[in-house]
């Protein structure tokens, strides 16, 4: 018996996010459009969403520092990527690649609710000969819980280790989709 099953595109964005300069704040980069309102109980034990953010990088002469990505309900983490690896310096306009994979694990009111997050960061930034990092470095865990009774919007967030005026990053494009 097959199992028929789709990607279902949930949102794209369509104009840039607005640049993360010069902070050791975690922000949202994206788009204000682009930011996704999931209904509440839209989660389910299993469930799944895919991520995949893409942009332009560039950084400092010295010390760049690292870049963390991770995925927000709210204001609740449910998926860091943890550090990369320390970035490349004077990178100009470099292309990065964020793919996240989201799968629901427990569901519940107040804090109950988690979701396992993994994967993949591609840049020249992180090395020329090895242009690829796994998301999270460590063995995959559960986010911090979350309400998934309760609607919440789903945003894409990165912070900087080091502020510095030739850090920049831009989130030029982003999509989530959810197998069904």
């Amino acid at each position: 018996m097959s199992d028929v099953r789709f990607l279902e595109p949930l949102i794209e964005q369509q104009i840039d996010g607005t640049a993360l300069t010069n902070t050791t704040t975690p922000t949202s980069i994206l788009a204000g459009a682009a930011k996704f309102t999931l209904p509440s109980n839209w989660w389910r034990i299993g469930r799944e969403l895919r991520l995949r953010a893409a942009g332009r990088i560039s950084t400092a002469a010295s010390t760049p520092g690292t870049l963390t990505f991770d995925a927000r309900l709210g204001s609740v983490v449910v998926f860091s990527g943890g550090a990369s690896v320390t970035l490349a310096t004077s990178a100009s306009n470099l292309t990065w690649v964020l793919d996240m994979y989201l799968t629901c694990r427990s569901i519940g009111a107040s804090t109950i609710a988690t979701i396992l997050g993994s994967g993949l960061l591609t840049s020249a930034v992180l090395s020329a000969t090895v242009p690829v990092q796994l998301l999270p470095a460590s063995s995959p865990a559960a986010g911090t819980g979350f309400d998934s009774t309760a609607a919440a919007v789903l945003d894409l967030f990165a912070t900087w280790s080091v502020a510095n005026a030739s850090n920049t990053l831009r989130c030029d494009q982003f999509s989530v989709w959810a197998p069904n």
